[in-house]
């Protein structure tokens, strides 16, 4: 018998580990005791020292090795692969590599001396006609059989010390939108370092092509809510690190349970509270400050949640019922493109039956909303309604220009309870898995999901601009001789809707879907998009048209907006908008 090849070196592609069905050749068709027989088909071969296959050490051809062939794959799937029933062996020789993925790393030695890798399954012998169809057991035992995996290699430390130093450098300062999105290395300038990256810089820019600037930004950076209370207007200083405890010394009394409501809904949050012994940092009055710029102040009882862990419960479950009746009294008519984007996700997540939306889709869009309606919850004073005020009345507060006047607040303590499992527990979490999944679902780059990654940067994006306009409103409530309450967070809102709109513009080339160039064959093709989806693409086109002046307007501060300096920021138009306008590029806030 001929030597047979030993372990081929050659990569292993993924493909070759699909499980196949064998189709013996009928024994005898290679005589394995005529030796001459053999050695016309395989040239003679040298017994060689079996090694395991090395992965390259040189960065650029790092790979990470695949699973380990199913045997005899590369015979039914590569080139050597011939039909059943004509002579695969007879008419052409097999190649050496036909045999490589036959053996392990391991060595044996034949009858005639050579060394070669371990036999993995003798089914590939029968098929072959090295071992004889007589010897073979009955049964279906040798139709298929599974791969066999290998321990994959790990990479080694660098080698090129030059090479380590780009790739710390890259880390520290990230890669560029571009780069992550085409997976390939992000280079940085050595002589501008904060500058463009060289894959960027070597792009052909053209007059007549969008190109985006090179920006290293990440999608789950965005911040999308207030942080906290504004500095030198902490209801309390309880609580640190954003760590809530029970109130320790309660006052006498009994419990009372409480409705509030922050006025979205026709519903309500029942609470269960009681009196507390106030500590020094804990607010006991609300205050405002008047038209005509006099500081206003009002005694409040010290009253906090009793339960929070049940607090938290119950406003998960008002999030969830509320989100609807929210989205119509903030949206606007129906006519409008908020109302009719909104409805259209909370649509296509109370659908079970849409065959349009995978399960991902659904549950991102669910989060989003979800998110969305959480922010609202902080962002809007909180009143206590029912025959319960906590000793209160209603013309506790009697100033027609203050968002409270005839209603009953809730007392500071526990309004800061609300916000903080609010903001820390429920808020944190949901950003978090909103913004992973949203970035996760950008970087495929599936056609398919371009509807869902659209809306739920559409909603995003506009809670970015009812966040920042409730910073304005907080500071002028409070006589604040600056425009934003919170100016730190405010700018750090922006560098979000900058991200969230550089990632969009990225993975769609401008607004194509939203042009007259992109047609409905192409929506329906690429895109997935049934008829109800094709439809708010149409009137979002028409929308787009009608608005443009004014929202080029708004994004200049032009026009209606001239010398109106941050009053803009707080259009709730005015990042939404920036979906829709061509070669988009980040602005900044002064």
């Amino acid at each position: 018998m001929a030597p047979v090849p030993g372990p081929s070196t050659a990569p292993i592609s993924p493909q070759e580990h699909a499980p196949t069905i064998s189709t013996p050749i009928q024994a005898g068709r290679l005589a394995r005791d005529d030796p001459a027989t053999m050695a016309q088909y395989y040239p003679p071969l040298q017994p060689t020292q079996g090694v395991g296959m090395r992965p390259p050490t040189t960065r650029e051809e790092m790979v990470y090795p695949g699973p380990p062939p199913v045997l005899g794959d590369r015979l039914h799937n590569g080139p050597n692969y011939t039909a059943p029933g004509s002579h695969c062996l007879l008419d052409r020789p097999v190649k050496p590599e036909a045999f490589s993925a036959m053996y392990g790393g391991g060595v044996v030695t034949t009858q005639y001396g050579a060394q070669i890798g371990h036999v993995a399954d003798l089914q590939d012998l029968y098929r072959l006609g090295l071992k004889e169809d007589s010897d073979r057991p009955d049964g279906s035992n040798f139709d298929t059989y599974p791969g066999h995996r290998s321990v994959p290699a790990r990479r080694g430390a660098f080698k090129d010390q030059e090479l380590r130093a780009k790739t710390a450098l890259t880390r520290k300062m990230g890669s560029c939108i571009r780069c992550k999105m085409q997976r390939i290395r992000c280079n940085l300038d050595p002589e501008n370092e904060n500058g463009p990256c060289i894959a960027c810089r070597k792009v052909n820019v053209s007059s007549r092509i969008y190109r985006l600037s090179c920006l290293r930004l990440k999608i789950v950076d965005c911040k999308l809510y207030k942080p906290g209370q504004v500095p030198g207007h902490e209801w309390t200083s309880r609580w640190k690190d954003s760590v809530l405890d029970d109130i320790e010394v309660w006052a006498p009394g009994e419990q009372r349970t409480i409705r509030v409501t922050e006025g979205y809904t026709n519903m309500f949050v029942e609470l269960r509270v009681r009196e507390f012994v106030p500590q020094p940092g804990d607010k006991l009055e609300r205050t405002w400050v008047d038209k005509n710029g006099v500081l206003q102040r009002r005694a409040i009882p010290p009253f906090a949640i009793v339960d929070l862990e049940d607090a938290k419960n119950s406003y998960n479950r008002y999030m969830k019922r509320g989100l609807e009746n929210c989205c119509v009294r903030l949206l606007g008519p129906r006519d409008k493109l908020l109302h009719k984007t909104y409805f259209f996700a909370i649509n296509r997540v109370k659908d079970g039956q849409d065959f349009f939306l995978l399960p991902t889709e659904r549950n991102l869009l669910a989060l989003t909303l979800e998110l969305w309606m959480t922010a609202r919850l902080t962002t809007k004073t909180l009143e206590i309604i029912g025959n319960e005020r906590l000793g209160m009345s209603l013309d506790l507060i009697d100033d027609p220009t203050n968002d409270m006047h005839h209603k009953t607040p809730v007392p500071p303590v526990l309004g800061a309870q609300i916000d903080s499992f609010l903001i820390h527990q429920i808020q944190s979490q949901l950003r978090r898995r909103t913004l992973e999944e949203l970035q996760r679902m950008t970087q495929e780059k599936k056609q398919k999901t371009w509807l869902t990654t659209y809306l739920v940067t559409f909603i995003l994006l506009h809670n970015i601009g009812l966040v920042t306009k409730h910073d304005a409103e907080y500071a002028r409530k409070h006589g604040m001789k600056r425009h934003w309450a919170r100016e730190d967070s405010v700018k750090e809102y922006e560098m979000g809707a900058n991200t969230l709109l550089a990632y969009f513009h990225y993975c769609n080339k401008g607004i194509y879907p939203f042009s007259a160039e992109c047609r409905d064959a192409d929506l329906r093709s690429l895109a997935e998009l049934d008829d109800d989806a094709i439809e708010l693409v149409h009137y979002t086109r028409q929308y787009i048209a009608e608005h443009k002046a004014q929202w080029e307007d708004l994004w200049k501060g032009e026009g209606d907006w001239k010398d109106k300096g941050f009053k803009k920021y707080e259009h709730e138009y005015y990042y939404v908008s920036q979906l829709f306008e061509p070669n988009w590029q980040p602005r900044n806030m002064p």
